[in-house]
């Protein structure tokens, strides 16, 4: 087996792929499903980072005979790409995780949600399922295992706050996505009031790849608290944009930054390890190995994946402003905090950006705002808004702009 492994199902065509991952958990029970995924210590790759094989274990308890499973492939993360890279380039295996996670949560129905500007991805799902269906991998007895599943591709409208997942559940029933409080949660009572599971579209490919071999091949590699490979989607100001899968903890941001082809431009200024909503890096902070618990040490974290390079060439004052409208943008509006806070948020910004200049007292006022977003912030929207923005400002990175 190879160190990167998602890589070798790249180029094979769905007649010749093999679907091991479903022929192995098909035969043996649903719970043994739950214990390796759990062992393999999988964290759901959509920016939680919540535990897999606990949320399967979760739904594999509730009594139902009508459990959902949702895979969330509507990614409107800035900067982040690699679940639209696995549905245009391995889109077989995404609904085989799909259908193994459905056999180890027993799920009778599924969902593939996948964001509307996805055009080519969206052309791959609907091609597979297709296959999928007509060979018997979808439907009634798949691989005559007594085991029936179907599943139905959704198409999003571009909606940021979909990615959260009631938003997206509200989205699939026609509503407006907008988010839903918690508890009761989704696995309780979601899609249609009936038990649902949600997982990002890399969670579920990972998964459907664990289960390929008898072994375990997540406990080889990575870390205790981060194992197996991740995909980063990588872009602004490096040689060689692209994704790149690498095993967790054998790089460090630089390193991986030197893997697309380094910095462009004279040298880094920030970096943006996980997606817009995720706390910025400065250039010595960059030998920090690519894991969790590494970069959690340091104030940041993973997120989505979508790792963001800016040179310090950049004129970061254009950044936070453009963050901020975003963000502002964005805002389904139902938490009054979040919609008027990123709104304040916003007008500050603009002053800031036109004076090229920010005072320690806007500094402060920020800060309290997004204290107040994200005590009353029901998704992790209002929560992660303003991260990116005051990880600049706390550590006064604009005033070197200036200088």
């Amino acid at each position: 087996m190879e160190k990167y492994f998602l890589k070798n199902d790249l180029g094979i065509k769905i007649d010749d792929y093999k679907f091991n991952g479903l022929k192995n958990s098909l035969n043996i029970e649903p719970l043994k499903i739950v214990e390796k995924i759990k062992e393999s210590n999988l964290k759901g790759r959509g920016g939680a980072g919540f535990p897999t094989g606990v949320k399967w274990e979760y739904a594999n308890k509730i009594k139902s005979t009508s459990k959902i499973v949702i895979c969330n492939g509507d990614e409107g993360e800035p900067g982040t790409f690699k679940d639209r890279f696995l549905m245009e380039n391995l889109p077989y295996k995404v609904i085989e995780g799909i259908v193994i996670c459905a056999y180890a949560v027993k799920a009778r129905y599924g969902y593939i949600y996948i964001r509307g500007e996805y055009e080519k991805a969206i052309e791959n799902i609907e091609k597979t399922i297709k296959y999928m269906y007509k060979n018997h991998f979808l439907g009634k007895n798949i691989f005559d295992s007594n085991f029936d599943f179907d599943v139905k591709l959704i198409k999003g409208a571009g909606a940021y706050v979909c990615g959260d997942e009631t938003s997206l559940i509200n989205s699939i029933e026609g509503e407006r996505g907008r988010s839903r409080i918690k508890p009761p949660l989704p696995i309780e009572k979601g899609l249609y009031e009936q038990p649902t599971i949600v997982n990002n579209v890399e969670s579920l490919s990972s998964a459907a790849e664990i289960m390929k071999y008898d072994d375990n091949p997540y406990l080889k590699m990575g870390t205790e608290n981060s194992r197996g490979t991740k995909l980063i989607s990588i872009s602004g100001d490096v040689n060689g944009p692209d994704v790149y899968e690498i095993e967790f903890g054998s790089l460090t941001i630089k390193e991986i930054i030197e893997l697309a082809g380094g910095v462009r431009g004279n040298r880094v200024g920030i970096v943006i390890p996980g997606g817009i909503a995720t706390e910025c890096l400065t250039e010595d902070e960059l030998n920090t190995k690519y894991t969790y618990e590494d970069l959690e040490k340091i104030g940041s974290s993973l997120g989505s994946g979508g790792m963001i390079v800016i040179n310090n060439q950049r004129n970061l004052f254009e950044i936070i402003k453009n963050v901020s409208d975003f963000f502002k943008n964005e805002t389904c509006g139902t938490c009054f905090p979040c919609r008027e806070g990123n709104k304040n948020i916003n007008v500050i910004l603009e002053k800031v950006l036109n004076e090229n200049i920010i005072t320690e007292e806007e500094t402060k006022l920020i800060n309290e705002i997004k204290e107040a977003i994200g005590l009353a912030a029901r998704c992790g929207f209002g929560r992660s808004s303003v991260n990116l923005i005051l990880s600049i400002l706390n550590k006064k990175l604009l005033k070197k702009v200036i200088l």
